[in-house]
C-alpha cells in the first residue's frame, strides 16, 4: 500500500525554504559569506512523493566550510576540477596535491573566534538544533491530516454508508 501523504508533502517545500533560510543565517552568524556564494546556492528539494526532502548546493567546499577536519581528505579529481575551473595550468593539480598530502600549505585551520563569541563550524547542526521544533510545528498538522485522510478512507472501506468527518 503506498501511503498518500499530500498534506505533508505540501509542507516539506514551506519547511525546506524554512531551513534554507536558517543555515544562510547561521553562515552569516558564523561569517562564512565572504561571496555569498554558499548562501545562494542552497535549495530544497522534494523527491518526488518519497516524503524525502533535501538540501542541495552546487558548491562542493560546503562539507569544509561545516566540518574543517573534511579539508584533510586530499581528492586528486577535485584539485583537477578546480584547477580546470581556476584556469590554471592542468599539470599544477598534480603539485598541489602533493604538496597538500605531504606537507600542506602554511599553518593548519585555525579556528577564529570574534572574542571567543562565535562558534564557525557545524552550520548545518547548529541550523538542525535551532529549528527541529519549527520543523515539527510545521510537520505535525499535515501529517495529522494524512493520517485522519488514510482513516477515513479505511473506514469508508468497511462500512461506505458512515457519516465520517
Amino acid at each position: 500500500m503506498r501511503l498518500n501523504l499530500k498534506h505533508t508533502y505540501k509542507k516539506l517545500s514551506k519547511v525546506g525554504f524554512m531551513i534554507v533560510e536558517g543555515l544562510r543565517q547561521e553562515l552569516k552568524d558564523q561569517k562564512h559569506n565572504a561571496t555569498h556564494k554558499l548562501s545562494n546556492s542552497l535549495k530544497p528539494k522534494v523527491k518526488g512523493k518519497s516524503g524525502v526532502m533535501d538540501i542541495i548546493t552546487s558548491k562542493l567546499y560546503w562539507k569544509v566550510v561545516n566540518n574543517p577536519k573534511f579539508a584533510k581528505n586530499y581528492n586528486y579529481n577535485e584539485i583537477k576540477k578546480w584547477v580546470i575551473q581556476k584556469r590554471i595550468d592542468p599539470k599544477a593539480a598534480g603539485r598541489i596535491y602533493n604538496k597538500l598530502k605531504n606537507k600542506g600549505y602554511g599553518k593548519p585551520y585555525v579556528y577564529w573566534t570574534e572574542g571567543n563569541t562565535i562558534e564557525r563550524t557545524d552550520f548545518a547542526g547548529h541550523t538542525a538544533r535551532k529549528l527541529k521544533g519549527k520543523v515539527a510545528e510545521q510537520l505535525a498538522p499535515a501529517i495529522g491530516d494524512d493520517v485522519a485522510d488514510m482513516m477515513r478512507k479505511e473506514f469508508r472501506k468497511i462500512k461506505p454508508t458512515a457519516q465520517i468527518s
